[in-house]
């Protein structure tokens, strides 16, 4: 199922607010893997719910030294990211992303369109 049948299900049947979604994924492909390490993922994949449009964006503190999720939180905190779904970011990214009104969900690894959809599917905030 592809991300947009996932998402236009999930839209109607459950009256989903408009909110941007960001996921820790692996690679740059809907099926690919969330990534569990939030500062060091290689790519976020955002959603927007709204439109049920997705795009990818290279996490550009992946290979940064010391302060990478928090580099990386407030890199997603300007991009407009309303929920994070990922594995378990730090607790000083979680601080920046608290502080940036960002809700954080933590999955275990998962396909980036399952995560997407265990999401939506149970609004699980």
């Amino acid at each position: 199922m592809s991300i947009e049948n996932i998402l236009e299900k999930t839209y109607y049947k459950q009256a989903v607010s408009k909110m941007k979604i960001c996921v820790t994924t692996k690679d740059n492909v809907p099926e690919a893997e969330t990534n569990p390490h939030f500062g060091r993922c290689v790519y976020f994949m955002f959603i927007d719910t709204d439109s049920m449009q997705h795009e990818f964006m290279k996490n550009p503190y992946a290979a940064g030294s010391q302060g990478a999720g928090v580099r990386a939180a407030q890199y997603i905190a300007d991009q407009g990211a309303d929920v994070l779904i990922c594995g378990n970011p730090g607790p000083d990214a979680v601080s920046v992303m608290e502080t940036g009104g960002i809700r954080i969900v933590k999955y275990p690894e998962m396909k980036a369109m399952e995560a997407v959809q265990k999401f939506l599917g149970t609004n699980d905030l």
